[in-house]
């Protein structure tokens, strides 16, 4: 969810904007002229469309398969091992598992059509499911916390350090293969791009914010590649996190009786867990309160539509996010007598998409 850090590729979608006047409602033209780079399409290429989500419902789908026999192993190992630490790795990878399994979620309801009850479509799921995987990350880390300091407080049983690091040195091989698996759609996809989505009736174009790790790319990528990217940085943590354990088995296979090594692995290992979630928790919550988006200075965008020529005042601005990286933005503004009323949405609109990269605007002209 982003607080200073590197975004990588944040969805963009824009919607013809609309003009009141009174009690009509004047919807802009498809040809509004936008910011330079920007072409605004009524014909949503389709068959790109499904190439890409079959690509990432594969890629997903394999992740999951993957972490499971992982998880599978781990579990067993574990057990047998008597380890902590590998038994934590394997509770982490659950909650990767669930995480993958939202966005594989997430890509197949990008299908679901906008109704004139959810008429902003089913965007926000994705946030409800981020909300049930950070619970669950909170009652496995917390279990493993609690294991861990029983173990520390009484007699600590014996763990089979060879058979530990057998175990994470297999986690190991596996997401270095996921890795390089992913590394391709890494490399080459981590771009700006488009991607159409339907609300009612009319046609959007949504567009992606361009990574900073890749300073140039073709538009050509989908929303779908996003999941892929997040993916990606989920392997590599883990690929680091089972190094970890790797390491923790080989001392214990060295020295068997520094038990606690293993303990304070896992400790290490749930705490970082549970402070990644808050982020998280941050977004989620700013998301569900509609509260102004945290990259947004209202004060400076409010000035900002105010200079625009024929603009008098401007009141009941409100701007909220529907997900990570869909903005929305409606107010009220009382425009010089005479004034054309598309000419002043054509003005304010290109300075939301510009500066602020709000896309989804209702304007009222009073």
């Amino acid at each position: 969810m982003e607080d200073g850090e590197v975004s990588i590729q944040r969805l963009k979608e824009i919607e013809m904007p609309m003009v009141s006047d009174g009690n009509t409602v004047i919807s802009m033209t498809p040809e509004l002229k936008c910011c330079s780079g920007c072409v605004f399409s009524g014909q949503p290429n389709t068959a790109l469309e499904s190439k890409e989500r079959h690509k990432s419902v594969t890629k997903l789908s394999g992740l999951i398969l993957f972490y499971l026999i992982v998880i599978l192993v781990e579990t067993i190992g574990g057990v047998k091992a008597n380890s902590l630490a590998v038994m934590s790795d394997a509770a982490h990878l659950l909650t990767d598992v669930a995480g993958f399994s939202i966005s594989l979620f997430t890509v197949w309801a990008s299908t679901w059509k906008a109704t004139s009850y959810q008429s902003f479509g089913f965007n926000r799921l994705e946030v409800l499911g981020a909300l049930l995987s950070m619970q669950l990350i909170w009652l496995i880390s917390a279990l493993l916390i609690y294991e861990a300091l029983d173990r520390i407080l009484h007699e600590n049983d014996e763990v089979n350090g060879a058979l530990m690091f057998a175990v994470a040195a297999f986690g190991f091989v596996m997401n270095l293969v996921m890795v390089l698996w992913l590394g391709h759609d890494h490399t080459h996809h981590a771009c700006r791009g488009t991607v159409h989505h339907q609300h009612h009736d009319d046609r959007d174009l949504a567009t992606e914010e361009e990574t900073s790790l890749v300073p140039s790319c073709p538009k050509t990528n989908k929303i779908m590649n996003i999941n892929l990217q997040g993916a990606y940085l989920h392997v590599v943590a883990d690929l680091i996190q089972t190094v970890g354990v790797m390491i923790t088995g080989a001392v214990i296979w060295i020295k068997p009786k520094w038990l606690l090594v293993d303990l304070l692995c896992t400790l290490i290992f749930s705490t970082v867990a549970l402070s990644t979630t808050l982020p998280m928790l941050r977004e989620i919550f700013s998301i569900l309160m509609e509260r102004t988006p945290g990259d947004i200075n209202i004060d400076m965008l409010e000035s900002g539509i105010k200079g625009i020529d024929g603009v008098q005042n401007i009141h009941d601005l409100h701007v909220w996010a529907i997900t990570v990286g869909k903005l929305v933005l409606s107010c009220h503004v009382k425009a010089d007598p005479g004034t054309s009323s598309n000419e002043i949405l054509s003005e304010i609109s290109d300075y939301c998409v510009k500066t602020y990269n709000i896309h989804h605007i209702t304007i009222q002209i009073e």
